[in-house]
C-alpha cells in the first residue's frame, strides 16, 4: 500500500475508513484461506484420486455426505487453485476399434438399409432384420431388452432380456432370431441384411462374427442418426408406452422378464398392426411367405 510508508498503518486505515483488524485480516488472503482449510488438503486429494472426473460441485457434495464438512463452492474453487488440484485431468480415452475406424471411413456407404429404402427394394419379409436395445424400468431398477425384428412384416424373430447391456445380450437375441427363421419359417438366413446402430455391442467382433457366419450382410446407421432405425424406435416406444404401468409395478427381475416375454408373444400373435393391413405380424409373415415364396 502506497500510503503505508508515508502515513503509517494507523493513519492509512483512518484515511480509507477501515480498522486495523480489517487491514491485517485482508493482508495475504491466500495464506489465510489456505491456513484455515489446510486440514482438508489430504481429503481433497483422496476425493480427486478416487473420482478424477469430479468438478468442484461434486467435491462439495462428497465433502458434505461422506466427511460432514459444509463448504461453499466458491471456497472449494479457490482451494483447488491454491493447491494446484484444479488442473484439467486427462481421462484416458478408449481406443477406437478397427471396425469403428472402417465404419467411419465408409460413412453412409455402410448403411445398406437406407439405400434399399431409397431404391424401393424392400418388398417382402426376410430381407432386412433390424436390431436395437432399450431400457425398461421397474421398481426403481431397469432391465435391457434387445430385439431382432423384420423391417417389412414387423415381426420380432428373436429377443433377449438381461440385467446388463453387453455383447452377450445382442448375440443371444440374434441367435434366437436365426433359430426361428431357420426352424419355424424354414428360410435360409443368407443374403438377409442385418441393420443396427454403431454402438459398441453391435460393432463387437463376437456379434459381427455371428452375423457374418450366418451369411448375412451387415448394415449400420449413420453416426448419431437414430432415425435410420425408425422402425425399431417406433416399436420400442409403442411397446413400452402400452405396458408402462404393468412394467413399472413388477417387483423383481424375474417378474419383469415374464411380463416382457408375454407382451412380445402378444405383439407377434395377437396385436393387429395398421401398417400391415391390420393383421398380426405372425399371420402377415406366414401368409406372405405361403403366397409368394412357395
Amino acid at each position: 500500500m502506497v500510503y503505508k510508508s508515508l502515513l503509517g498503518v494507523n493513519q492509512s486505515c483512518k484515511l480509507f475508513g477501515i480498522s486495523k483488524f480489517a487491514y491485517y485480516n485482508s493482508n495475504n488472503p491466500i495464506e489465510k484461506i489456505e491456513k484455515k482449510y489446510y486440514y482438508l488438503k489430504d481429503i481433497f486429494r483422496k476425493i480427486i484420486e478416487k473420482n478424477p472426473a469430479y468438478g468442484y460441485r461434486r467435491i462439495m457434495v462428497e465433502l458434505k455426505n461422506k466427511f460432514n464438512y459444509t463448504i461453499n463452492h466458491k471456497v472449494i474453487k479457490k482451494l483447488l487453485k491454491i493447491w494446484g488440484l484444479n488442473l484439467k485431468r486427462n481421462l484416458s480415452k478408449k481406443k477406437r476399434s478397427y471396425i469403428k475406424i472402417i465404419l467411419d471411413y465408409l460413412e453412409i456407404r455402410a448403411n445398406l438399409l437406407r439405400k434399399m429404402i431409397l431404391d424401393n427394394k424392400i418388398t417382402r419379409p426376410m430381407q432386412v432384420i433390424l436390431t436395437d436395445v432399450t431400457e425398461i424400468y421397474y421398481n426403481n431398477m431397469k432391465a435391457y431388452l434387445c430385439v431382432h425384428m423384420d423391417y417389412y412384416s414387423k415381426i420380432v424373430y428373436g429377443y433377449e432380456i438381461s440385467k446388463h447391456n453387453d455383447t452377450k445380450l445382442v448375440v443371444n437375441s440374434f441367435k434366437n432370431a436365426i433359430k426361428i427363421i431357420k426352424t419355424y419359417f424354414k428360410i435360409k438366413s443368407d443374403k438377409i441384411v442385418c441393420h443396427q446402430d454403431r454402438g459398441s455391442v453391435n460393432t463387437s467382433y463376437r456379434y459381427m462374427s455371428e452375423v457374418l457366419t450366418s451369411k448375412m450382410f451387415l448394415s449400420y446407421s449413420r453416426k448419431g442418426e437414430p432415425g435410420d432405425n425408425a422402425v425399431n424406435e417406433s416399436f420400442f416406444s409403442r411397446f413400452k408406452n402400452e405396458n408402462k404401468d404393468l412394467f413399472f409395478e413388477a417387483k423383481d427381475y424375474e417378474e419383469i422378464s415374464r411380463l416382457i416375454k408375454s407382451k412380445i408373444k402378444y405383439y407377434n400373435n395377437k396385436r393387429l398392426h395398421s401398417s400391415i393391413g391390420y393383421k398380426t405380424p405372425l399371420d402377415f409373415t406366414r401368409y406372405f411367405l405361403t403366397a409368394n415364396l412357395s
